[in-house]
């Protein structure tokens, strides 16, 4: 019996002094954090495979907009981006205005003799 009690004496002991030991450090860390002071954490490093993080789909938080300060900004980012515009001059707009006629003009002619065509196509087989 007396083996039994001193051991018992020996486990409550440890775990008495394992408590306060654990309290100290809680009470550390709080104090640190408290100050500002970075306490070392471990970091957890595993690797994951790819399959599993394609399946895993995790999407950022959105920050929040501020309408107000938005509202006020806008002006002020649309002239800029109409700052960044390259206007085209008189000569290069001339230029693209005058392909563009030749253009539809050209394309004109052709559907017009394709449509002939087909007319003259569906007459001689008498489909029309």
């Amino acid at each position: 019996m007396a083996k039994q009690d001193k051991q018992l004496k020996k486990e409550l002991k440890a775990q008495a002094k394992l408590a306060k030991k654990s309290k100290q450090q809680s009470l550390n860390t709080s104090e640190e954090q408290a100050e500002g002071v970075k306490v070392p954490t471990k970091k957890v490093t595993t690797k994951i495979s790819k399959q599993t993080k394609a399946k895993i789909n995790v999407k950022p938080e959105k920050e929040k907009i501020d309408v107000k300060l938005a509202f006020k900004e806008f002006p002020i980012k649309m002239a800029k981006e109409v700052n960044k515009i390259k206007w085209s001059g008189r000569e290069n707009l001339t230029r693209k205005f005058i392909i563009v006629i030749l253009f539809m003009l050209f394309f004109a002619v052709l559907f017009f003799f394709v449509d002939w065509g087909l007319q003259q196509l569906f007459v001689l087989i008498k489909v029309i």
